[in-house]
């Protein structure tokens, strides 16, 4: 693989198939200098590719991925600069285990159709105001779809949740703001 210079790039494939995941997972081996960071079917039948690189290994890795998926392509991303708080939550899911705060800050939970629509709205989000990202899931046991739950002062969520909104597009199923959420959530907004 090609040594990766700054913030690497990130590049994800959602498939209807998990056959067809792993042949794409495989000639994107096969054909291409990118770091597989994961290749596995999530809940409802998806399979999902995670890619790590440089931008131009990326492009070339998501060409092949997009060729031979086919019409078994879901959804695709490809962010050249991916904000530093979507590398935790990849290829794993965070959990908020107990965050605490002094000040009761407020919340907003986003919920999506994808998982590349997700992180597509994570990342405007994140790059959009100063909130902090708190649970992240990706599609394992809420069938396929996926969330993200980030904290921070009311004008920064509102604008985070503007951009999440406005990235995600159709893919949204579902976005709430909880200004100064009750103190028996805070850290639990999830479990």
């Amino acid at each position: 693989m090609a040594e990766v210079e700054g913030s690497p790039a990130l590049g994800i494939l959602e498939l209807e198939h998990i056959a067809r995941g792993v042949l794409v997972a495989d000639a994107i081996c096969k054909r291409t200098e990118i770091e597989i960071l994961a290749s596995r079917p999530i809940s409802g039948g998806k399979h999902l590719i995670y890619l790590r690189g440089g931008v131009a290994e990326m492009e070339e890795a998501m060409e092949v991925g997009r060729d031979i998926a086919g019409t078994s392509l879901i959804d695709s991303l490809f962010l050249p600069m991916a904000d530093e708080q979507l590398w935790p939550a990849i290829p794993d899911s965070v959990n908020a285990q107990g965050w605490t705060s002094d000040v009761i800050l407020s919340a907003a939970v986003v919920e999506t159709s994808t998982i590349c629509g997700l992180l597509l709205a994570m990342d405007a989000a994140c790059k959009g105001a100063e909130v902090v990202v708190r649970d992240v899931r990706l599609g394992m046991g809420i069938m396929g779809k996926a969330f993200f739950t980030m904290t921070g002062d009311l004008d920064d969520i509102q604008a985070a949740a503007d951009a999440a909104r406005a990235m995600a597009c159709d893919r949204l199923l579902a976005l709430e703001v909880i200004p100064a959420p009750a103190n028996e959530i805070v850290g639990l907004l999830i479990q």
